[in-house]
């Protein structure tokens, strides 16, 4: 069962530039306060840093867009797995630390943060919206296994909810 994290409606369209031919006046009017929002909203810390993950998670999904990707075979990314990855990002709260975005060879979509020695979450995200995860907090160690439905799985949001407050303490020291 999972714990609900509101998802924020999809950013992605006010962080892309407009891509329109149209060239009416209202509509070149409609372009340019829609680039002048653009401009205002990357230039927000946490909007920058949640529209920079979206971004690097299509640039991923464009390397591994083919068989053999990585040189040895890998299986190209598998589109639900970018769906439900992009869910994922997409539901992650402003104030979460962001995670490194990168491709399995099985064609998953890895998540990987790392908050210092002995201290780090990976989330591999199938094509079902399946999450296979592993962390470590000193010498504890977890994994698991937990589905994607419209929010973060509760068990990841705990492992990352469980990392950031330790790494904050270990800050404050």
């Amino acid at each position: 069962m999972s714990t609900t994290l509101p998802a924020p409606v999809g950013m992605a369209g006010l962080i892309r530039p407009t891509r329109s031919t149209a060239q009416s006046d209202p509509a070149k009017m409609i372009e340019r306060v829609s680039e002048e929002t653009r401009r205002h909203l990357l230039a927000s810390y946490v909007m920058r840093n949640a529209a920079e993950e979206l971004i690097e998670l299509e640039d991923v999904r464009a390397e591994a867009s083919r068989e053999g990707w990585d040189g040895y075979g890998a299986l190209p990314l598998d589109p639900e797995a970018f769906d439900f990855a992009r869910r994922f990002l997409n539901a992650l709260p402003t104030a979460a630390s962001r995670p490194a975005i990168s491709a399995n060879p099985d064609g998953e979509v890895a998540l990987d943060w790392v908050f210092g020695m002995r201290r780090a979450l990976t989330v591999s995200i199938g094509p079902a919206g399946r999450c296979t995860f592993a962390w470590m907090l000193g010498e504890k160690k977890f994994r698991g296994t937990d589905w994607i439905e419209d929010e973060i799985p509760a068990s990841i949001a705990f492992a990352l909810g469980q990392l950031d407050r330790e790494s904050v303490s270990k800050q404050a020291r």
